[in-house]
C-alpha cells in the first residue's frame, strides 16, 4: 500500500491513499532520468568534461474522491479542499511517500492546479490529477542523523622538582590527547549527503576532513567562547554562518581556499576534526539525511 501525503509551507495537509481520497497510480517515483552535463573550457578544443546529472524530478499522482452519500455541497467542499492545499503560487511544500515499508520525503510544488474529470451524477467516484515538481531530485530519510566528534588535548605541566635544566625559566610540558579524533558515519543513501556542521569555541582554525574521499574543510579564524559557526554544504545552499550574540553573521571568509563543501559518500566515511586551539578542546556536531534516488 503506497500513501502519499502534501504539507503545505503553511502546514496543512492532503493525504492521497487514507480516507476518502484513493491513491489510483503514481510516477516519479522510481529513479529520474539521466542528463549529459558538457562543460567547455576557453581555449581548449573539444570538451573537456561530462557528466551524468539528474533532472528535475515530476510526481505525477492519479486520484479519486469516494463521493458514495456526500451531498453535493460536501463534494464540492472537498474539492475546495483539495484546490486550497495544491495552489501552486503557495510555494514548496514537501511530500512524505510511504511505501515498501518505508517513509521518505522530498521537496516539491504543485506545478498546475488539479484536473476534475467530468462524470455522471450515477458514478461514485470523483476522479481527479495533480502534478508536482521537485527542484532537489532526491528523496531524503525523514529524522536527520546527528552525530559529535570530540577531541580534547589537555596541557599538562610536571613539576620541575627534582629536575635540573641548564637555564632558568624552561618549563617541560606535554599534550595528554583523550576522546575521540575520529568517526565511522555510514551513509545509507546510494547518492552524495550534504552535511550541516557546527564549531562551537573557544576554538582555533578548525577542520573537519573525511579521510574516505580525501576532502577536508578549514576554518581560518578564531571562534571566541560562546560563538559558534555554522557550515551548509548543501548544492545551491552552500552557506557560513557565525553565530555572535544571538545574531547570525555571514562567515565565508571564514573558510580555507584550499577547503571544499565536501559531502558523505555512499557507505562508510571516516572523519576527522582537528584544530590549532593549544590546550583546548575540538568539538564538531554535524547531521545529515541520507539521499535516494527512489520513494
Amino acid at each position: 500500500m503506497t500513501v502519499i501525503t502534501f504539507r503545505t509551507i503553511e502546514g496543512d495537509e492532503i493525504s492521497f491513499g487514507t480516507g476518502r481520497l484513493k491513491l489510483i497510480t503514481a510516477s516519479g517515483l522510481e529513479t529520474p532520468p539521466l542528463g549529459v552535463s558538457i562543460a567547455q573550457g576557453p581555449g581548449v578544443d573539444g570538451v573537456i568534461a561530462i557528466t551524468a546529472t539528474t533532472r528535475v524530478r515530476y510526481i505525477a499522482i492519479d486520484a479519486a474522491i469516494d463521493c458514495e452519500g456526500l451531498e453535493e455541497a460536501d463534494e464540492a467542499s472537498e474539492k475546495r479542499t483539495i484546490c486550497e492545499a495544491l495552489k501552486i503560487h503557495a510555494g514548496e511544500g514537501t511530500l512524505f511517500v510511504e511505501r515498501l515499508g518505508r517513509r521518505r520525503k522530498i521537496g516539491a510544488q504543485p506545478s498546475r492546479e488539479p484536473i476534475f474529470v467530468k462524470r455522471s451524477w450515477s458514478e461514485a467516484w470523483q476522479r481527479f490529477s495533480v502534478e508536482f515538481v521537485c527542484r532537489q531530485p532526491y528523496f531524503m530519510d525523514i529524522e536527520p542523523e546527528i552525530s559529535e566528534v570530540t577531541y580534547f588535548a589537555a596541557l599538562t605541566e610536571f613539576s620541575e622538582e627534582g629536575i635540573e635544566f641548564d637555564e632558568d625559566g624552561i618549563e617541560l610540558a606535554t599534550i595528554l590527547h583523550t576522546g575521540n579524533r575520529t568517526k565511522t558515519i555510514n551513509n545509507q543513501g546510494n547518492v552524495a549527503a550534504p552535511l550541516r556542521i557546527r564549531f562551537s569555541g573557544p576554538i582555533v582554525n578548525p577542520f573537519i576532513r573525511n579521510t574516505t574521499s580525501g576532502e577536508i574543510l578549514r576554518i581560518s579564524g578564531i571562534i571566541a567562547d560562546g560563538e559558534y559557526l555554522e557550515v551548509n554544504t548543501e548544492p545551491g545552499n552552500r552557506t557560513i554562518t557565525l553565530h555572535r550574540h544571538g545574531i547570525e553573521n555571514n562567515g565565508m571568509h571564514y573558510m580555507d581556499l584550499l577547503s571544499t563543501f565536501w559531502q558523505l559518500i555512499p557507505g562508510e566515511n571516516i572523519i576527522e576534526i582537528g584544530d590549532d586551539s593549544p590546550g583546548e578542546g575540538s568539538e564538531a556536531l554535524f547531521e545529515f539525511a541520507g539521499r535516494h534516488l527512489e520513494a
